[in-house]
């Protein structure tokens, strides 16, 4: 009896096992993966602020100030300062120590050491002095010195320089104070800031240099609006005077 019981559970065992080695096996339903956003890419002409005269912040993974005076409004430290030339529109003592912090870079040109040994000690930090034709590299960020002169009040034996900055992939030529000259149309940058001294000069100077974008200072926001009219049947498809208006930083 007992040998007819256990072949009875064997069988049912067996038979419980074959019927679910049949059974079709569900496949687990597939969870969906949202796909990894591509962030667009950031336009560097939206890092720049214009706050008169040929001073311009590049607010990026670094804070650069080109020639920084009348500043205003919520100033980030400076990670890097260059001034290109020694004019009291250029350098500015007050302006500098609003935004001059324990790590702060200060690149001078060769014409405005005098000025700067005047005020080092109330300004704080150390500077160093890249004259035309010098590079070096500060924090990540390349920096090249290039020529900036003028037959009026920037004469090229005085020293001073417009800086080539290549930071976060773009590469900004400040021109500092300056007229055209013909090299200007190896200056391959992205963006161009550019003063106006005559109107003449300056469509000289965005003929010249194969920048994307034209920052155009020393002048007035209403002089550049029409500057960009001006020049729009000029400029090639891919190129724009941007409308940057002077004034307070806002983050």
């Amino acid at each position: 009896m007992k040998r007819i019981f256990a072949l009875a559970l064997f069988c049912c065992l067996l038979v419980s096992w074959i019927t679910a080695c049949a059974a079709p096996t569900e496949l687990p339903t597939p969870t969906s993966v949202p796909p990894t956003p591509t962030p667009e890419p950031v336009d560097p002409v939206s890092r720049l602020h214009w706050f008169g005269t040929s001073a311009v912040l590049y607010n990026g993974s670094q804070v650069i100030y080109f020639d920084p005076i009348t500043l205003s409004g919520e100033l980030p430290t400076a990670d890097i300062i260059l001034i290109t030339h020694a004019h009291s529109d250029h350098w500015s003592l007050n302006d500098l120590k609003q935004i001059v912090g324990p790590n702060t870079t200060l690149v001078i040109s060769p014409n405005v050491i005098t000025v700067y040994e005047a005020a080092k000690d109330d300004l704080g930090i150390l500077a160093t002095v890249l004259a035309e034709g010098e590079t070096t590299e500060i924090k990540g960020v390349s920096l090249a010195a290039v020529p900036a002169f003028d037959r009026r009040g920037h004469l090229r034996e005085n020293g001073g320089v417009g800086y080539i900055v290549t930071v976060d992939d773009t590469r900004i030529y400040h021109a500092g104070g300056t007229a055209s000259y013909p090299e200007m149309a190896q200056r391959e940058c992205d963006i161009a800031i550019l003063p106006m001294y005559t109107t003449d000069d300056l469509m000289v100077m965005m003929d010249l240099i194969p920048a994307r974008v034209f920052v155009v200072g020393h002048t007035s926001y209403y002089t550049v609006q029409a500057v960009a009219k001006l020049a729009a049947d000029d400029l090639a498809e891919d190129q724009i005077v941007a409308d940057l208006k002077p004034g307070e930083f806002v983050p």
